[in-house]
């Protein structure tokens, strides 16, 4: 791991050993916003013509939060699954709860097999001591990575402002347009979808085909 990398892993497993397997743990606002968030990007795996059977590399899983919404929406032979994550705590937390065939769980960044659909929920909103430049950087390079491991849909959010941005509290913030237009530059067709519940954010889907 960078240093920048090393600071976000320190401050998830902090929280992690503070708050435990809730939405707190990897700073959420409430289990509400955050299961709105993970269920819509189960609308756009549910869209998808794809087979009765997907994968799922899932960065950024904290303490497995969207395999539960996935457990909850399929069935277990319906999907495999795979969560990385920056900080460990979260992951030998998830090590130890999930034992079920098909879940597998993974420190790091990137994945290191290809899945069907790769999501991000919340995985690039904090932005520890980083410019705009070096966040914005960071995150093109991450979903260059992540677009080699995907083989049908790349799902993830991020928050959104009229002008680029990072809070006090190190929250990331980012132009639509500038998303969408790298995105189709780089992979495929790029969708976005805004929830009135969720006003300050967007979810993006970006497809092969």
């Amino acid at each position: 791991m960078n240093d920048f990398e090393k600071k976000v892993a320190h401050e998830y497993n902090s929280r992690f050993m503070k708050f435990g397997a809730q939405p707190k743990s990897s700073l959420w606002f409430s289990e509400e916003r955050q299961i709105l968030r993970f269920d819509l990007i189960i609308n756009f795996i549910k869209k998808n013509p794809s087979p009765n059977f997907f994968s799922v590399n899932d960065i950024g899983c904290g303490y497995g939060g969207f395999l539960k919404r996935l457990q909850a929406n399929f069935d277990d032979n319906q999907f495999s699954y795979d969560g990385y994550d920056l900080a460990k705590r979260p992951i030998e937390y998830c090590e130890r709860y999930f034992s079920k065939k098909r879940v597998r769980f993974a420190c790091g960044g990137i994945p290191i097999k290809k899945a069907d659909f790769s999501v991000m929920s919340g995985t690039f909103n904090f932005a520890p001591d980083l410019t705009v430049k070096e966040w914005e950087d960071y995150l093109f390079k991450s979903l260059n990575s992540i677009w080699n491991f995907t083989q049908s849909g790349m799902i993830f959010n991020l928050m959104i402002s009229d002008e680029a941005k990072i809070t006090s509290q190190f929250i990331s913030y980012i132009e639509r347009e500038t998303v969408i237009k790298f995105c189709q530059k780089n992979f495929g067709v790029t969708q976005c979808y805004f929830s009135t519940r969720l006003p300050k954010e967007l979810t993006f889907y970006v497809r092969r085909k």
